[in-house]
């Protein structure tokens, strides 16, 4: 027996935010594959999650442990075990805070910055040869809608309630 919704996947008719959630669900296994190339072309053996800490330093500045773990909306026990490693790494130098001497700040190292100036270049230089065929008017469209895009992803996935139906009941529970 068939369900509405296998139907309507069989049928192909979906709503323009039914194929933007679908082809978002593709772009994220892309990603994943895209994700495992970069680390597979990268010198250095630096796991994504540190990448993504690397770059948050690197965007922020020094912080606290606690500080990241909030910016990437991260267990601090997690954030704090790959700390750690990232330390003894060389990746991430611990100094005294300037407020609280008896706290410590994360910084990159010198190692961390060639990295992520590494992990840069492999980025842009794959974005530039996917892109290569596209207008500057169509980059510049593009980035602009996937900014809003992401912007409101974030938003709602702050306040999303699973099995609220409509958006006053989601932000009313």
């Amino acid at each position: 027996m068939k369900t509405a919704a296998s139907a309507e996947i069989e049928s192909g008719a979906t709503s323009p935010a039914g194929e933007v959630a679908d082809t978002v669900v593709q772009l994220m296994r892309s990603f994943q594959r895209a994700k495992s190339r970069y680390l597979a072309l990268a010198r250095h053996d630096v796991e994504w999650s540190s990448q993504l800490i690397l770059r948050q330093l690197a965007s922020h500045g020094p912080m606290r442990a606690s500080a990241i773990a909030d910016c990437m909306q991260s267990d601090p026990s997690t954030v704090s075990r790959q700390v750690a490693t990232m330390v003894k790494d060389g990746l991430l130098e611990r100094r005294a805070d300037p407020e609280d001497g008896r706290a410590s700040i994360l910084a990159l190292t010198e190692k961390a910055d060639a990295v992520i100036a590494e992990h840069e270049r492999l980025r842009h230089t794959h974005f530039e040869d996917m892109l290569a065929d596209w207008t500057e008017r169509d980059l510049s469209r593009f980035a602009t809608l996937l900014r809003r895009f992401t912007a409101d992803l974030d938003r709602s996935s702050a306040t999303h309630v699973p099995g609220a139906s409509s958006p006053a009941e989601r932000t009313n529970r």
